[in-house]
């Protein structure tokens, strides 16, 4: 489980959720187990614990966390775009289809919702930052982010991520394995 500050380590840059305005705008179904503890449980399901400043939010779903598919999906996207040469043009479109569908799932759950404009802003910068942290060499066919980005590709990876954005649910991270 992820624990973190009010903004969650494991997002993905651009794309957070505000556990305070989540907090607030569920005040009527929070919890209060024990002093100085809040919980919450969501529809997904997906369960959200706040101690203080530190929130831990787990995805129950049993399909994964739609934020940690997004985080994958922008690794992907990275690679692609890095060694757009490497992949077919279905591969390419394939991969860009998920990515804009993880990014669409994200920004109608997260607290506040994102419009189309911070969503898209949001995207572009995650994809930067990680076309710059890979520094990918596109000679080297067999680099992991590569190879993962042909799965993603594939069909039984496609109908995965149509399970994980099938249910409208809080897109939190963890599990993320």
């Amino acid at each position: 489980m992820a624990l973190a500050s009010s903004a969650a380590l494991a997002e993905v840059p651009g794309f957070t959720i505000d556990y305070d305005r989540l907090f607030a705008r569920e005040a009527d179904a929070v919890q209060r187990p024990t002093p100085g503890t809040e919980y919450l449980e969501l529809p997904g399901p997906v369960i959200v614990e706040r101690r203080g400043a530190r929130v831990r939010a787990t995805d129950q779903s049993g399909w994964g966390p739609a934020g940690c598919a997004l985080g994958r999906l922008v690794t992907a996207a990275a690679a692609v775009l890095s060694c757009p040469d490497l992949f077919s043009e279905r591969q390419r479109d394939r991969v860009a289809g998920q990515l804009l569908r993880g990014v669409a799932f994200f920004a109608a759950n997260t607290v506040p919702a994102m419009d189309q404009a911070q969503a898209r802003r949001a995207m572009q910068a995650a994809l930067a930052r990680e076309r710059s942290k890979l520094a990918l060499s596109c000679a080297a066919r067999d680099a992991a982010p590569l190879a993962f980005a042909a799965h993603i590709a594939e069909d039984p990876s496609l109908r995965r991520f149509g399970k994980i954005f099938e249910t409208p649910r809080l897109p939190v991270t963890a599990p993320c394995h």
